[in-house]
């Protein structure tokens, strides 16, 4: 059951850009195509992050974004299957609620969640919600409650989850606009436009603007950004929209608001993501500024890491202890984006200080702005400063590490055989631009463009994704030339043994699929017979380097893999090992995997 205090999905665009990584778990349910259909793609409507005096007016600068750069283009191209795109909120909603309601889930609109108990009797869940139509209370008894209810999360709240809280930035003010601007934006196809308008005074309430496009070009959200000393809005809408007219610089144009809101920077996660039955996620643990575009699409791979492990729990599959794994995964990766994003927030605060935003004193702006074109030492160190502040965004507009190199740590990884830490750039800042591709335990599986002979388009081969192979619910193997029997073999061992479903490719020349661009060999880093054994998620679980001896030592390694992945303790097959069977039953386990899925009641 999935309830909402909300009459409906969201009608404000809130969250847009959507990267790659989120746009994989969208394909993993077949829901990218639907997507896309309402989206707008990042290579041809937002090419730039331009700073300028107007929409209308002077432009100081303009950088690529996103993968535009072509120098940056073929990193990104080879990243993911995925393209990135423009794709708001409101839009993409409608689609997974959709999905929701048509594959089990049942919505409830309107619905207020009250408060909640964890009866250790029963190891239930349960749950007191309102009606806000009728007014009616009623108790949901549930095995398990995920709180995904947003930065003032009542869960959160009532787990008395600890959070790590720094001091706040500023205020903000989102405007949701009608305004045509097509004719502006012919050669200046823009994800962010930063408008200073120096020669007006600029009010503390709107320092600057941000705009982004909604709808090209015809449908906008601009944020007013407020000075960092103002604790209250207090201008009247009037005023708010003749500044809004300002930053346009094109009278011309009528302006329509639709919405507005206000808003405060958070620097703020969760240390703790996860307590007995109740599991939170999205804003309601990591909240910060908009800046990276890290936000939703941090929030849907939290619900994908959570999902798959609570499917496998629910039908037996695993041990409750994998939802453990949710935290140790998660977490970490939602306490770096907050800082990832505040920190390119303080980056911007230092570019609006070489500008002079922070000055109330429009002469010295205006003498700020003639440096940008004399012939001066000053003249020098102003444009200097400008230089570097813009570069020293870099991560932000190109921060494609950042979006893609989750490294999971946790007992759900296996990383026993591994003998040394995986290769990774040695700072922080190219650890942020870079994508790392790796098939060490605990990465996502590379990306590697595969064909199969038996389809094909003309005389063309119909080219498929490694990572559209795996995912989907279930596990994976692929292994290369010679390797496909021992492990297929294995693999169905496993799957009679514990109901877990195991996929087996071989990927090479007369294989499932072919690596014509030799693209996966050159990432594998397994032999031709080893193996990368894949988790639902399209996480590396592990990795055989060197195929065993034989089929019963692979069958037994695999086995004792999957145990502990599952979060079992003890390996079904030898009940006098170190990992040995759980009370050494003989087809199936004790408190372990079967294939008889058990009923999931909300």
């Amino acid at each position: 059951m999935m309830i909402s205090h909300v009459s409906s999905t969201s009608e404000t665009p809130r969250a847009n850009y959507t990267n790659m990584a989120a746009f994989e778990c969208l394909r993993d349910i077949r829901l990218e195509y639907d997507a896309r259909k309402v989206a707008h793609s990042i290579s041809e409507y937002s090419t730039y992050q331009r700073i300028c005096k107007t929409m209308a007016g002077e432009e100081l600068s303009r950088a690529y974004t996103f993968g535009n750069d072509p120098k940056r283009h073929g990193e990104y191209a080879e990243a993911s299957p995925c393209e990135s795109a423009s794709l708001p909120q409101n839009r993409l909603e409608p689609i997974l609620v959709r999905y929701a309601t048509q594959n089990g889930f049942r919505t409830r609109f309107d619905t207020k969640f009250l408060n909640f108990t964890q009866n250790e009797e029963t190891d239930r869940v349960e749950s007191v919600i309102e009606d806000l139509i009728t007014g009616q209370k009623s108790m949901v008894s549930s095995k398990y409650l995920c709180g995904a209810d947003g930065a003032g999360s009542r869960i959160v709240q009532e787990l008395q989850l600890p959070l790590h809280n720094l001091p706040g930035g500023g205020l903000s003010i989102n405007l949701l606009i009608e305004a045509d601007m097509s004719h502006l934006m012919k050669t200046s196809p823009g994800l962010l436009h930063i408008l200073i308008r120096p020669d007006k005074p600029q009010p503390y309430f709107g320092l600057l603007g941000i705009a982004r496009f909604i709808k090209p070009w015809t449908e906008w959200v601009i944020v007013l950004i407020a000075h960092p000393t103002i604790t209250k809005i207090e201008a009247s809408v009037t005023e708010i929209m003749d500044r809004v007219q300002e930053l346009i610089g094109d009278n011309s144009i009528e302006v329509k608001l639709k919405n507005m809101s206000i808003w405060k920077t958070n620097e703020c996660y969760a240390e703790q993501y996860s307590k007995g039955r109740v599991h939170c996620l999205g804003d309601a643990v990591h909240r910060h500024p908009p800046h990276n575009g890290l936000g939703s699409n941090t929030c849907i791979q939290d619900a994908f890491n959570l999902a798959w492990k609570m499917a496998y729990v629910l039908k037996g599959r695993a041990d409750p202890s994998l939802l453990s794994t949710y935290n140790e995964e998660r977490q970490p990766i939602g306490r770096y984006i907050v800082g990832r994003a505040n920190d390119t927030a303080r980056l911007h605060l230092s570019l609006y200080k070489v500008l002079g935003l922070l000055d109330p004193d429009i002469e010295r702006k205006q003498q700020i702005y003639a440096q940008f074109e004399e012939d001066s030492p000053e003249g020098d160190q102003r444009r200097n400063a400008f230089r570097k502040a813009i570069r020293d965004l870099e991560e932000e507009r190109h921060g494609l590490g950042g979006e893609m190199n989750q490294w999971y740590k946790s007992a759900a990884v296996y990383r026993d055989d591994e003998t040394d830490e995986p290769q990774i750039p040695a700072t922080e800042h190219e650890r942020t631009l870079h994508h790392i591709e790796s098939t060490y335990p605990g990465y996502r599986v590379p990306h590697a463009w595969l064909s199969r002979r038996t389809k094909r388009v003309g005389p063309r081969p119909v080219m498929v994704s490694t990572r559209d192979l795996c995912g989907h619910g279930r596990f994976t193997i692929f292994t290369g030339i010679g390797g496909k029997p021992m492990w297929a073999s294995a693999a169905a061992q496993a799957s009679e043994e514990t109901g877990v479903e195991i996929e087996v490719y071989g990927i090479g020349w007369g294989q499932d699929y072919e690596d014509t661009f030799f693209s996966w060999f050159d990432k594998r880093c397994v032999e031709e017979k080893g193996a990368v054994f894949i988790r639902p998620d399209r996480t590396v679980a592990w990795r055989c380097k060197t195929p065993p001896v034989d089929e019963k030592a692979c069958g037994d390694k695999l086995m004792l893999v999957l145990t502990r992945v599952l979060g079992f303790k003890k390996r079904w097959g030898n009940e006098d090992s170190a990992d040995s069977t759980i009370n050494g039953h003989v087809n199936g386990w004790e408190n372990g995997p079967g294939p008889k899925e058990t009923s999931i009641s909300s």
